[in-house]
């Protein structure tokens, strides 16, 4: 079955999502995303968005093992997501105080929609791949009139595209959008796709099949000039209302990004297993490759202690790009200035724990 996408419709249907999103959101509460609650001992409570699958967390492993929990003077409960887009628009309505590992457009995308978020740790670059059917496709030239599937909105969307450009196949492919990398993946192993872009998770039982290659990365995309990032959001409320809370969680995530690339790691995949719906074996295999960024690693992105954030990587490199990206690609009217993506970015957590603050 061949796949057609409705590439006029996309605009709205990206622009009616987050509408939806906030409206369930609020409307509901927690329980219409499918909330699944691990509670430390302290108050406050926060609600916590992390996304499920194949690919552990900084959360994944703050919600399983006790040492980090206890980092964080509150009653987390951990709320799996699918969606970056979705979950800042639950965040936008009140549901969520911090929500982990969103990509850039929905970071950019969220804040044209006036979301209150903070931006304050850089959790991994994306770890994601062009998955294709080898008995289709032989040659880059071959993707000229395919289909390939992909998470709607999201970083490899945009990482995607990117690539098709730099190819100059961006008007020779149709890039059909789903509402998760899961569903695109079933799409291409039921055989009405020959091409997906999905997270390296998601790509595992894809290679199983001798027939697909993994035909570029993520990594390599970015060196063509398309870097994706994803991130740590907190609410405004949060941030600027409870810092020492806020300070608690970025040492916690630094904590667990030094365990998800230490020796042990395979360990705290498997014990994260639960959260991410997952077999243990399946989370380490997915999560052993994930280029995960840790505290020292953070000023790259941030900047250094004192520096004009405006001119930082994240602003100019990431978050810029992926607004005039999503700008021309009509997903958005109107995107954020320079100096309100700026005023979203918070380092001060990051410069405090490189500091001492976490010991």
């Amino acid at each position: 079955m061949q796949l057609k996408p409705n590439r006029n419709g996309l605009a709205e249907r990206f622009r009616k999502a987050w509408a939806l999103a906030a409206l369930i959101a609020g409307a509901c509460g927690l329980s219409c995303l499918g909330a699944a609650s691990i509670s430390a001992a302290a108050q406050p409570a926060i609600t916590w968005g992390y996304f499920q699958g194949m690919v552990s967390s900084p959360g994944a492993l703050i919600g399983t093992q006790d040492s980090l929990k206890k980092m964080i003077p509150a009653d987390i409960k951990f709320v799996p997501i699918n969606s970056g887009v979705a979950a800042l628009a639950a965040m936008r309505a009140g549901s969520f105080d911090v929500v982990e590992g969103v990509g850039n457009p929905p970071v950019v995308g969220a804040l044209a929609a006036r979301t209150p978020l903070v931006v304050v740790f850089a959790e991994s670059y994306d770890g994601a791949g062009l998955y294709v059917n080898t008995r289709a496709i032989h040659k880059t030239e071959d993707l000229a009139g395919q289909s390939i599937g992909d998470l709607v909105g999201s970083s490899e969307d945009y990482e995607l595209k990117g690539y098709l450009r730099h190819q100059g196949l961006i008007d020779k492919v149709h890039v059909v959008p789903f509402a998760s990398d899961a569903a695109a993946s079933a799409a291409f192993l039921a055989g009405s796709l020959n091409a997906v872009y999905v997270d390296f998770g998601t790509g595992v039982p894809l290679m199983a099949r001798p027939d697909t290659k993994m035909w570029t990365t993520a990594a390599a995309i970015a060196e063509l000039g398309y870097p994706s990032l994803n991130v740590l959001v907190v609410s405004r409320k949060l941030a600027t209302r409870q810092k020492a809370l806020t300070q608690s969680i970025v040492c916690a995530v630094a904590a667990a990004s030094d365990a998800m690339v230490g020796p042990d790691r395979a360990h705290y995949f498997a014990a994260a297993a639960p959260l991410l719906g997952e077999p243990p074996d399946m989370a380490v295999k997915g999560s052993e490759l994930w280029p995960e960024l840790t505290l020292k690693q953070q000023t790259e992105w941030l900047g250094a202690p004192g520096a004009n954030i405006a001119e930082t990587k994240v602003v100019r490199e990431a978050y810029l790009k992926s607004a005039d990206f999503l700008l021309k690609s009509g997903t958005v009217m109107t995107v954020p200035s320079t100096g309100e993506i700026a005023a979203a970015v918070d380092p001060s957590f990051v410069d405090a724990a490189l500091k001492g603050a976490c010991k």
